[in-house]
């Protein structure tokens, strides 16, 4: 895998430099994973005026090239404070295309995996946050705005599956300028005793969602689903 910028996103990302350049970055263990097909390769931006990096993640097909687009765009942010330590997700592809005109789908499987590795990356006590303003993530808008439990919604539940723990903040006023779009953000527990605090209380939140008098309307009532399905998992 050539080590050069790739000819296909070269033309959106002139000055990006591939993650090589910088040995030891936070980022490093995004390059090479095999994901739909491919092995993904890491872009690096210029920075954030907040200090963040902004990077983006392509597909490589010896076959078939690198991807003309993006799998992922975010940001990155490294400090010495559990909390300095962050990814926000701006931007995710279902599917992408390469130079001889395939194609390659990132399905529910491969967004799992995709996210599982943006958690690894961060240490412990570090937090992921990912947009919900894009049309993919609408049932997570609507049901974090009728009262849907974060851990229930589309969003929370494959950060959860991803290794985060069940503990959320949800940015829910599109501020635009430096704050962006309204995003969900979960953490990785800083301990053990945290993971299973912030999972007893999900539990409890999962019940009483459940517990709610009255008939669900139907837009509810894939959370509710998702709710039933997690609740083992919290135990």
């Amino acid at each position: 895998m050539s080590q050069d910028i790739p000819a296909g996103p070269a033309r959106l990302f002139r000055s990006w430099a591939p993650i090589a350049t910088e040995p030891g970055h936070g980022l490093a263990l995004l390059e090479g994973p095999e994901l739909a097909g491919g092995r993904l390769r890491v872009l690096l931006g210029p920075r954030s005026r907040f200090g963040a990096r902004y990077f983006a993640l392509f597909l490589d097909d010896p076959a078939r090239g690198t991807s003309r687009e993006p799998v992922l765009q975010g940001l990155h942010r490294a400090g010495p404070l559990p909390s300095y330590n962050w990814i926000e997700v701006a931007e995710t592809n279902a599917s992408v295309s390469f130079p001889d005109g395939s194609t390659a789908a990132i399905d529910a499987t491969e967004t799992e995996r995709l996210f599982s590795l943006l958690v690894a990356s961060l240490p412990a006590g570090g937090h992921l946050m990912v947009e919900y303003d894009s049309p993919q993530r609408a049932e997570t808008a609507h049901g974090l705005a009728h009262g849907v439990p974060a851990l229930a919604t589309p969003l929370g539940e494959l950060l959860f599956r991803a290794g985060c723990g069940a503990h959320f903040k949800d940015w829910q006023i599109a501020e635009g300028g430096a704050e962006g779009p309204r995003k969900l953000q979960a953490y990785k527990p800083p301990s053990e005793e945290h993971a299973q605090r912030w999972r007893g209380e999900a539990a409890r939140d999962l019940r009483a969602f459940l517990e709610r008098p009255g008939r669900a309307p139907e837009s509810a009532k894939a959370a509710r689903q998702r709710a039933m399905d997690l609740l083992p998992l919290l135990a």
